[in-house]
């Protein structure tokens, strides 16, 4: 019996993706308000009819909002809390919202020139995105056990640093 249970927790321990160090998961984070505040640039630079932009941006905004503040106040407890058991639907839900914001974005945008790439390119069409970002929430998650006060911290102020502005605060693109 115990080397059925030894078999079944190894090949669980096999089939988890290798974790990602929480550097990177600040970065994947970083890099997911980025594409945020380009699409947003961009909506807030046409002349009219902005608000239903506005508010699909804030809409996935208040998502990943919701993400950092729980990941925040789990790093400061030093615990996992419940709000968090569903950080992968809560991450994929963040995205989808952003990548249909910026697509409804894209879609008001003007014809691009033949042989020119689109403005958003770089932010549509993110497959694996949804992965990485569930494996950055994973590794934040996963540092709130570890007994470094000075290290959760660090990773919660970093962890902040990625929130979102507010769309009204995003200067316009080329503006």
């Amino acid at each position: 019996m115990e080397r059925s249970k030894a078999v079944t927790e190894g090949a669980a321990t096999a089939a988890q993706p290798n974790p990602i160090a929480w550097p990177e998961a600040i970065t994947r984070l970083a890099a997911e308000r980025t594409r945020a505040i380009t699409c947003a640039a961009q909506a807030r630079s046409f002349a009219e009819g902005t608000a239903a932009l506005a508010a699909a941006y804030g809409e996935a905004k208040a998502e990943m909002d919701g993400i950092i503040a729980g990941l925040s106040v789990a790093l400061a407890q030093g615990r996992a809390p419940k709000a968090l058991d569903d950080l992968a639907a809560r991450l994929d839900a963040a995205v989808t919202k952003r990548e249909a914001f910026c697509r409804a974005v894209a879609a008001r945008m003007p014809p691009t020139p033949t042989g020119q790439r689109l403005a958003l390119s770089d932010v549509l069409g993110l497959g694996t995105l949804v992965k990485e970002l569930v494996e950055a929430g994973l590794s934040i998650w996963q540092r709130i056990a570890d007994a470094d006060k000075l290290r959760r911290d660090t990773i919660r102020a970093q962890l902040e640093s990625t929130r979102w502005p507010d769309f009204a605060a995003v200067a316009p693109a080329g503006g």
